[in-house]
């Protein structure tokens, strides 16, 4: 059922060889157990000695991974990617098993995480009803009157900091410090849509990959080989700088998005290859930033949120990920395309190793640190994210949404181009629209597809459409299709403005100038020959990503 939770049978302990307090799952046997378990009790009254304030507002820390499949995780199930890092983060708190992405492709599926809100709400649903992203040198961007989880959390006296890959926008006017957060260290938008050492094109609507302090250039082109390192050290100064106030962190990695760029410390390192080079040195920088949360002594007092925008970038093969158990991935509105990893972690508050099959989204995030810091949601917009803290005290609290909508894109009606793909309320999810990352061709179904994704997550058996079954679930499907699309106002469509190559990032002009063997805006020149591992096979892949 929906409201089912499952205790997990391992018993955790900490694991003082690792360097991130790296939790391993324990079996039955051995002669070692008795002392485990000792370690373990030890570990738990030491926890309860530090338990938090229960009135007191919590720290939020949110962890988004770029391009993660279900089944890139090891807890998850991957048989050759390690993640412990990650994996503690799940033992040591809740696994959901039907996370949902808002979308399919990165922009959208970040614009509806910051505001609680379906991207098709705030303009950010695509340029066409396929979808798409903001450009490197995009004229819109996540428009001025949606609220951010930032914006709303500074009303409470909360310190606001982003790292990493922001994607809505990157004009000064629409970047992180300009919606809400005080601080800002990171890339404006996919590590492939600016050319690098990793990623060597040249293409005059696309500079060099910056890199941006607030609304400043400081590198252009990015050292892509040292930067989740400088996130994870940005990250954990951040934590220091902000102890001794409640703080809000959004950390949005580059990893696992392609080029599957990595340090020489992570350089074939996996098994799975680059993937995995690439998977693992991201579980050390989240290992690295909770080990910062403990030295501050703020662990306790901070919720934790882990997972990814949208599902693997299947075009990719090798270079992309898994979906795990489910079909399809990124640019699809198939389970694997939406649905993704999703940990929650909450050190005495939230029981250790649970598994959790209540559906949830993403932009349950907005209002679940809402309620938690006490900030009242907005009244004058639909906020379609539900608060999700019950469920961390109460396995059988029932999911808080009666379905999720699965857009494309954003509808063109006078072309009979829906938007809204695809629907699930309870197990069930219609599939109006298909495609996939081989045939990107839309199919229309009529009668729609229909799936029981408790039975079948797969979405393999379509359920007959006689059946008394299809058309009991098809006519709840289609009354709250009908309210839901009733609910929407039109807004400007902020990645149909298109681009401009005056709006693209450029630290200098003249730079020609000065390095004419060089592309322009180009300010450091040795990033173009930086350190790569397996130089002469990285740029095998065949296009920048534009989604």
């Amino acid at each position: 059922g929906r409201g089912d939770c499952r205790q997990s049978n391992s018993v955790l302990v900490e694991s003082s060889s690792s360097p991130h307090s790296v939790v391993e799952p324990l079996t039955m046997e051995g002669s070692g157990l008795l002392q485990k378990l000792a370690v373990l009790a030890a570990l738990c009254i030491s926890a309860c000695q530090a338990a938090r304030d229960p009135n007191a507002s919590p720290n939020f820390l949110v962890l988004f991974a770029d391009d993660m499949g279900y089944g890139d995780l090891s807890v998850n199930g991957h048989p050759t990617i390690r993640t412990p890092n990650i994996d503690q983060l799940a033992h040591g708190g809740i696994k959901f098993t039907q996370w949902y992405s808002a979308f399919h492709v990165c922009s959208p599926s970040r614009a509806a995480m910051l505001t609680g809100r379906l991207p098709i709400r705030s303009g950010c649903a695509g340029s066409a009803w396929t979808g798409g992203v903001f450009g490197s040198s995009a004229v819109g961007g996540l428009p001025h009157n949606e609220t951010t989880f930032a914006e709303a959390l500074k009303t409470a006296g909360y310190a606001t900091g982003m790292v990493g890959k922001w994607h809505l926008g990157q004009q000064t006017e629409f970047l992180p410090t300009n919606n809400g957060f005080d601080e800002y260290f990171g890339l404006p938008y996919s590590d492939d849509m600016g050319s690098s050492a990793w990623s060597h094109y040249n293409r005059s609507d696309r500079p060099p990959l910056p890199l941006l302090h607030n609304t400043t250039i400081i590198e252009q082109p990015t050292n892509l080989g040292t930067l989740t390192q400088r996130y994870a050290e940005y990250a954990s100064d951040y934590i220091q700088r902000k102890k001794d106030e409640k703080f809000v962190l959004y950390m949005a990695f580059s990893h696992v998005h392609t080029p599957n760029f990595v340090s020489k410390e992570f350089c074939n390192t996996s098994s799975r290859g680059k993937f995995g080079d690439a998977a693992a040195e991201m579980d050390n920088a989240v290992g690295a930033i909770m080990k910062a949360l403990d030295d501050a002594g703020v662990r306790n007092n901070t919720l934790t949120f882990f997972t990814s925008d949208n599902g693997p970038w299947l075009i990719q093969r090798l270079e992309g990920g898994s979906a795990g158990p489910f079909y399809e991935g990124k640019t699809t509105t198939w389970e694997g395309g939406v649905r993704e990893p999703g940990i929650v972690n909450w050190p005495g508050t939230i029981t250790p190793g649970r598994i959790a099959q209540q559906v949830v989204a993403t932009y349950d995030i907005f209002p679940t640190m809402m309620k938690l810091a006490g900030v009242p949601l907005p009244k004058d917009r639909v906020i379609d994210g539900r608060d999700m803290s019950p469920i961390f005290s109460d396995p059988t609290t029932p999911s808080q949404h009666d379905c999720i909508y699965i857009y494309k894109g954003t509808p063109n009606m006078a072309k009979n181009q829906p938007g809204l793909w695809a629907i699930r309320c309870g197990p069930y999810k219609a599939h109006f629209v298909t495609n996939n990352h081989k045939n990107t061709t839309a199919v229309m179904h009529d009668p729609p597809l229909l799936y029981h994704l408790d039975r079948d997550a797969t979405e393999v058996y379509a359920i007959a459409s006689g059946l008394d079954e299809y058309k009991n679930a098809m006519a709840t499907i289609m009354a709250a299709k009908t309210k839901h699309e009733a609910s929407l106002t039109q807004v400007p469509n902020q990645m149909a403005m298109g681009e401009d190559p005056k709006h693209k990032l450029c630290c200098d002009w003249d730079s020609k100038k000065k390095y004419p063997k060089f592309q322009e805006c180009t300010c450091d020149p040795d990033n173009w020959s930086a350190w790569m591992c397996g130089r002469e096979t990285v740029n095998h892949y065949t296009k920048p990503d534009l989604d």
